[in-house]
Protein backbone atom coordinates (compact mmCIF):
# COMPACT_ATOMS: atom_id res chain seq x y z
CA UNK A 1 0.00 0.00 0.00
CA UNK A 2 2.66 1.98 1.03
CA UNK A 3 6.49 2.66 -0.35
CA UNK A 4 8.64 3.76 1.65
CA UNK A 5 12.12 4.85 0.24
CA UNK A 6 15.19 5.28 2.30
CA UNK A 7 18.04 7.71 0.52
CA UNK A 8 21.42 8.98 1.41
CA UNK A 9 22.86 12.23 -0.30
CA UNK A 10 26.17 11.10 0.21
CA UNK A 11 29.36 8.30 -0.19
CA UNK A 12 29.73 8.25 3.78
CA UNK A 13 28.48 5.75 5.72
CA UNK A 14 24.86 6.43 7.34
CA UNK A 15 24.02 3.22 8.25
CA UNK A 16 20.99 3.17 6.02
CA UNK A 17 20.53 -0.76 5.75
CA UNK A 18 21.52 -1.37 8.82
CA UNK A 19 18.86 1.20 9.98
CA UNK A 20 16.12 -0.17 7.38
CA UNK A 21 17.01 -3.92 8.75
CA UNK A 22 15.92 -2.55 12.40
CA UNK A 23 12.87 -0.52 11.68
CA UNK A 24 11.32 -3.12 9.63
CA UNK A 25 12.02 -5.98 12.04
CA UNK A 26 10.80 -3.78 15.20
CA UNK A 27 7.27 -3.06 12.53
CA UNK A 28 7.08 -6.92 11.81
CA UNK A 29 6.97 -7.80 15.67
CA UNK A 30 4.82 -4.90 17.47
CA UNK A 31 3.06 -4.46 14.49
CA UNK A 32 0.33 -6.34 12.14
CA UNK A 33 2.17 -5.06 8.90
CA UNK A 34 2.90 -6.98 6.10
CA UNK A 35 6.09 -5.86 4.74
CA UNK A 36 9.09 -6.19 2.05
CA UNK A 37 12.43 -4.73 1.87
CA UNK A 38 13.62 -4.25 -1.81
CA UNK A 39 17.47 -4.05 -2.00
CA UNK A 40 18.48 -2.02 -4.80
CA UNK A 41 22.20 -2.76 -4.06
CA UNK A 42 24.39 -4.81 -6.53
CA UNK A 43 25.63 -8.44 -5.04
CA UNK A 44 25.89 -7.00 -1.51
CA UNK A 45 25.28 -9.39 1.45
CA UNK A 46 24.28 -6.83 3.84
CA UNK A 47 20.18 -8.15 4.31
CA UNK A 48 22.06 -11.95 3.72
CA UNK A 49 24.53 -11.42 6.89
CA UNK A 50 21.82 -9.65 9.16
CA UNK A 51 18.79 -12.39 9.02
CA UNK A 52 20.17 -15.74 7.92
CA UNK A 53 22.80 -17.49 9.23
CA UNK A 54 25.26 -19.32 7.26
CA UNK A 55 23.86 -22.58 8.76
CA UNK A 56 20.31 -21.70 7.98
CA UNK A 57 21.29 -20.29 4.59
CA UNK A 58 22.50 -23.86 3.61
CA UNK A 59 19.52 -25.54 4.70
CA UNK A 60 16.76 -22.95 2.90
CA UNK A 61 19.00 -23.89 -0.06
CA UNK A 62 18.56 -27.00 -0.16
CA UNK A 63 15.03 -27.48 1.35
CA UNK A 64 12.60 -28.62 -0.84
CA UNK A 65 10.07 -26.42 0.40
CA UNK A 66 11.72 -23.06 0.39
CA UNK A 67 10.48 -21.13 -2.51
CA UNK A 68 13.52 -19.80 -4.50
CA UNK A 69 17.02 -20.28 -3.91
CA UNK A 70 19.33 -17.13 -2.98
CA UNK A 71 20.00 -16.34 -7.14
CA UNK A 72 16.66 -16.35 -8.17
CA UNK A 73 15.50 -13.05 -6.45
CA UNK A 74 15.50 -9.76 -8.27
CA UNK A 75 16.99 -10.84 -11.71
CA UNK A 76 14.13 -13.77 -11.48
CA UNK A 77 11.73 -11.34 -10.82
CA UNK A 78 12.70 -8.95 -13.83
CA UNK A 79 12.40 -11.63 -16.39
CA UNK A 80 8.70 -12.44 -15.21
CA UNK A 81 8.23 -8.94 -15.45
CA UNK A 82 9.98 -8.11 -18.84
CA UNK A 83 7.82 -11.48 -19.93
CA UNK A 84 4.43 -9.87 -18.24
CA UNK A 85 4.28 -13.18 -16.54
CA UNK A 86 3.68 -11.09 -13.14
CA UNK A 87 1.20 -10.14 -10.53
CA UNK A 88 1.33 -8.83 -6.52
CA UNK A 89 1.57 -11.79 -5.07
CA UNK A 90 3.81 -13.48 -7.37
CA UNK A 91 6.79 -11.10 -6.20
CA UNK A 92 6.16 -13.50 -3.32
CA UNK A 93 7.95 -16.74 -5.24
CA UNK A 94 11.15 -14.25 -5.24
CA UNK A 95 11.81 -13.06 -2.23
CA UNK A 96 13.55 -14.49 1.16
CA UNK A 97 11.65 -15.06 4.17
CA UNK A 98 12.66 -13.50 7.86
CA UNK A 99 8.86 -13.92 9.35
CA UNK A 100 6.25 -15.71 7.56
CA UNK A 101 3.80 -13.53 6.23
CA UNK A 102 5.50 -10.12 7.99
CA UNK A 103 8.74 -9.52 7.11
CA UNK A 104 10.23 -10.76 3.66
CA UNK A 105 13.82 -9.07 1.73
CA UNK A 106 13.69 -9.28 -2.63
CA UNK A 107 17.46 -8.86 -2.80
CA UNK A 108 20.60 -10.50 -5.36
CA UNK A 109 23.97 -11.46 -4.36
CA UNK A 110 24.78 -13.81 -7.36
CA UNK A 111 24.22 -11.32 -9.97
CA UNK A 112 26.30 -10.35 -13.44
CA UNK A 113 26.77 -6.92 -14.13
CA UNK A 114 24.72 -6.91 -17.49
CA UNK A 115 21.73 -8.56 -15.06
CA UNK A 116 21.74 -5.75 -12.59
CA UNK A 117 21.93 -3.13 -15.22
CA UNK A 118 18.37 -5.14 -16.80
CA UNK A 119 16.91 -5.15 -13.02
CA UNK A 120 17.66 -1.32 -12.75
CA UNK A 121 15.12 -0.60 -15.10
CA UNK A 122 12.22 -2.23 -13.59
CA UNK A 123 13.29 -1.51 -9.61
CA UNK A 124 10.26 1.45 -9.81
CA UNK A 125 8.08 -1.63 -11.81
CA UNK A 126 8.68 -3.92 -8.44
CA UNK A 127 8.10 -0.93 -5.91
CA UNK A 128 5.07 -0.39 -7.89
CA UNK A 129 3.55 -3.41 -8.18
CA UNK A 130 4.92 -5.42 -4.94
CA UNK A 131 2.74 -1.93 -3.02
CA UNK A 132 -0.37 -3.75 -3.91
CA UNK A 133 0.50 -6.27 -2.12
CA UNK A 134 2.70 -5.76 0.57
CA UNK A 135 1.24 -3.21 3.04
CA UNK A 136 4.68 -1.26 3.22
CA UNK A 137 7.44 -1.68 0.75
CA UNK A 138 10.90 -0.50 1.95
CA UNK A 139 13.16 0.47 -1.10
CA UNK A 140 16.58 0.71 -0.25
CA UNK A 141 18.26 3.02 -3.11
CA UNK A 142 21.48 2.34 -3.44
CA UNK A 143 24.06 5.53 -3.52
CA UNK A 144 25.89 4.23 -6.59
CA UNK A 145 22.60 4.17 -8.18
CA UNK A 146 22.36 6.88 -11.60
CA UNK A 147 20.54 9.79 -10.96
CA UNK A 148 17.84 8.74 -13.33
CA UNK A 149 17.05 5.26 -11.35
CA UNK A 150 17.10 7.25 -7.87
CA UNK A 151 14.87 9.49 -8.99
CA UNK A 152 12.35 7.32 -10.71
CA UNK A 153 12.11 5.03 -7.45
CA UNK A 154 11.68 8.49 -5.16
CA UNK A 155 8.90 9.63 -7.36
CA UNK A 156 6.81 6.50 -7.06
CA UNK A 157 7.49 6.93 -2.97
CA UNK A 158 5.24 7.90 -0.73
CA UNK A 159 7.71 8.57 2.46
CA UNK A 160 11.39 9.81 1.81
CA UNK A 161 13.14 8.72 4.97
CA UNK A 162 16.53 10.48 4.05
CA UNK A 163 19.51 8.99 6.34
CA UNK A 164 22.26 11.49 7.37
CA UNK A 165 25.90 11.15 9.22
CA UNK A 166 26.56 13.73 11.69
CA UNK A 167 28.42 16.04 9.34
CA UNK A 168 28.25 19.27 8.08
CA UNK A 169 28.33 17.96 4.34
CA UNK A 170 25.75 15.89 4.54
CA UNK A 171 23.72 18.23 6.69
CA UNK A 172 24.18 21.34 4.19
CA UNK A 173 23.67 18.79 0.87
CA UNK A 174 20.28 17.49 2.72
CA UNK A 175 19.13 21.62 3.03
CA UNK A 176 19.64 22.05 -0.34
CA UNK A 177 18.42 19.25 -1.57
CA UNK A 178 15.20 20.58 -0.16
CA UNK A 179 15.37 23.54 -2.06
CA UNK A 180 16.03 22.75 -5.24
CA UNK A 181 15.14 19.40 -5.79
CA UNK A 182 11.03 19.47 -6.47
CA UNK A 183 11.20 15.66 -5.88
CA UNK A 184 11.85 16.49 -2.12
CA UNK A 185 9.99 19.45 -1.78
CA UNK A 186 6.59 17.45 -3.29
CA UNK A 187 6.89 14.58 -0.88
CA UNK A 188 6.80 13.81 3.16
CA UNK A 189 10.36 14.21 3.85
CA UNK A 190 11.71 12.68 7.18
CA UNK A 191 15.60 12.95 8.15
CA UNK A 192 17.37 10.21 9.94
CA UNK A 193 20.70 10.17 11.30
CA UNK A 194 22.05 6.68 11.16
CA UNK A 195 24.73 4.90 13.50
CA UNK A 196 23.83 8.31 16.09
CA UNK A 197 27.03 9.20 18.91
CA UNK A 198 25.07 10.79 21.61
CA UNK A 199 28.83 12.39 22.25
CA UNK A 200 28.60 14.34 19.09
CA UNK A 201 28.22 17.80 19.21
CA UNK A 202 25.97 17.39 16.26
CA UNK A 203 23.37 15.85 18.55
CA UNK A 204 19.72 15.61 17.26
CA UNK A 205 18.56 18.31 19.13
CA UNK A 206 21.59 21.02 17.74
CA UNK A 207 20.45 19.55 14.28
CA UNK A 208 16.96 19.32 14.73
CA UNK A 209 17.59 23.89 15.26
CA UNK A 210 20.19 23.88 12.77
CA UNK A 211 17.63 22.75 10.07
CA UNK A 212 14.64 23.97 11.20
CA UNK A 213 12.32 21.15 11.81
CA UNK A 214 9.67 21.33 14.68
CA UNK A 215 9.98 18.11 15.49
CA UNK A 216 13.14 16.67 17.18
CA UNK A 217 14.87 14.24 14.25
CA UNK A 218 14.98 10.76 14.87
CA UNK A 219 18.04 8.72 15.02
CA UNK A 220 18.95 5.21 15.17
CA UNK A 221 21.98 5.64 17.82
CA UNK A 222 25.31 2.90 17.04
CA UNK A 223 24.46 -0.01 19.49
CA UNK A 224 27.55 -2.50 19.50
CA UNK A 225 24.91 -5.31 20.43
CA UNK A 226 23.18 -4.65 17.03
CA UNK A 227 25.77 -3.50 14.73
CA UNK A 228 27.27 -7.06 15.29
CA UNK A 229 24.02 -8.92 15.11
CA UNK A 230 24.37 -7.49 11.55
CA UNK A 231 26.79 -9.03 10.59
CA UNK A 232 25.92 -12.68 12.32
CA UNK A 233 22.79 -12.90 11.20
CA UNK A 234 20.61 -12.30 14.14
CA UNK A 235 18.95 -8.88 13.80
CA UNK A 236 15.94 -10.91 14.25
CA UNK A 237 16.91 -12.53 17.23
CA UNK A 238 17.99 -9.19 18.49
CA UNK A 239 14.76 -7.87 18.38
CA UNK A 240 12.95 -10.95 19.82
CA UNK A 241 15.26 -10.85 22.74
CA UNK A 242 14.72 -6.96 23.58
CA UNK A 243 10.90 -7.28 22.56
CA UNK A 244 10.69 -6.52 26.39
CA UNK A 245 13.49 -4.33 28.29
CA UNK A 246 14.12 -2.77 31.21
CA UNK A 247 14.43 1.07 30.91
CA UNK A 248 17.80 0.61 33.11
CA UNK A 249 19.15 -1.55 30.76
CA UNK A 250 21.97 -0.40 28.28
CA UNK A 251 20.21 -1.71 24.97
CA UNK A 252 17.07 0.69 26.11
CA UNK A 253 17.82 3.76 24.55
CA UNK A 254 18.43 1.90 21.14
CA UNK A 255 15.16 -0.35 21.13
CA UNK A 256 13.13 3.10 22.18
CA UNK A 257 14.94 4.74 19.13
CA UNK A 258 14.16 2.04 16.57
CA UNK A 259 10.12 2.68 17.97
CA UNK A 260 10.14 6.38 17.78
CA UNK A 261 11.36 6.06 14.31
CA UNK A 262 8.32 3.76 13.63
CA UNK A 263 5.69 5.57 15.19
CA UNK A 264 7.03 8.91 13.24
CA UNK A 265 6.66 6.46 10.21
CA UNK A 266 3.46 5.61 10.67
CA UNK A 267 2.29 8.76 11.90
CA UNK A 268 3.48 10.50 8.53
CA UNK A 269 1.38 7.53 6.60
CA UNK A 270 -1.11 7.94 8.21
CA UNK A 271 -1.38 11.89 7.62
CA UNK A 272 -0.71 11.41 3.86
CA UNK A 273 -3.77 9.05 3.80
CA UNK A 274 -5.88 11.84 5.18
CA UNK A 275 -4.39 14.20 3.01
CA UNK A 276 -5.36 12.19 -0.01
Amino acid sequence: MAIISFYSNGKDGTGKTASISAITTFLAIHHNYKILILDTKYNDYSYQDGFWKEDRLIKLIHNENQRTNIASGISGLTKAILSNKTSPEIITNYTRIVFKDRLEVLTDTNTEKDEYELNKKVFKDIAKIASKYYDLVFVDIDNNLDKYTVNSLLEVSDLIVNTLSQSMRQINDYLKNKEENTIFSDKIVIPLIGRYDKNSKYTVKNISRYIKERELICSIPYNTLFFEACNEGEVADFFIKFRRINPKDKNALFIEEVKRVTERIIYKLQELQMRM
